[in-house]
């Protein structure tokens, strides 16, 4: 008789411990994919401008590229005597949270853009651009803080103290988690 209410008791107990179901606490960082929504100018003397417009993105198919259709041009070479000034500002409670990373680049323009944005590197040499592909991987940040951010790059050349930056860009941008594992198709 205690050898079956024994296992009668062991059979309620692993029935209820299945019963029991718990939810996936997202963490707040790890492996990401940016999600680029709007890529604008800001004010500058307009040297170097890139007018650029991202596709939209599927969630249903994270690994899909965005592409990128748009102009950009310099009156300069761009070489590594420009300094480069990253400010990310992240979105908090229905606003923008300024500097929440900054970045300063002295001395290294395209260095810095070819070492960080690699795939954005390959396509800075087209004049138009049209549907060409891109992606957005940053191989010095291989884990990033998830969210909405607004990336502002401003580059200056580096012998002149110009009030007026070179180039400006805005980025309206989205960190979410990377798929563990890329679907078979």
């Amino acid at each position: 008789m205690s050898l079956l209410c024994l296992f009668l008791g062991g059979a309620l107990v692993l029935s209820v411990l299945q019963q029991v179901q718990s939810k996936y606490i997202n963490s707040f960082a790890g492996p990401f994919i940016v999600v680029a929504h709007t890529i604008e100018p800001c004010p500058s003397d307009g040297s170097v401008v890139l007018m650029l417009r991202p596709s939209h993105f599927y969630p249903a198919r994270p690994f899909d590229r965005q592409t990128l259709t748009g102009q950009m041009w310099s009156k300069h070479n761009l070489t590594d005597n420009l300094l480069a000034h990253v400010d990310m500002a992240v979105r908090s409670n229905n606003q923008w949270k300024d500097n929440a990373f900054v970045f300063k680049f002295p001395n290294s323009g395209c260095s810095v853009l070819r070492d960080h944005l690699p795939d954005m590197w390959r396509i800075m040499g087209h004049v138009v651009v049209k549907n060409e592909s891109v992606s957005w991987t940053f191989p010095h940040f291989p884990v990033m803080p998830y969210g909405r951010y607004k990336f502002r790059v401003v580059t200056r050349f580096m012998n002149k103290a110009a009030a007026i930056p070179l180039s400006c860009l805005t980025v309206d941008c989205e960190i979410i988690p990377k798929p563990t594992v890329e679907p078979k198709q």
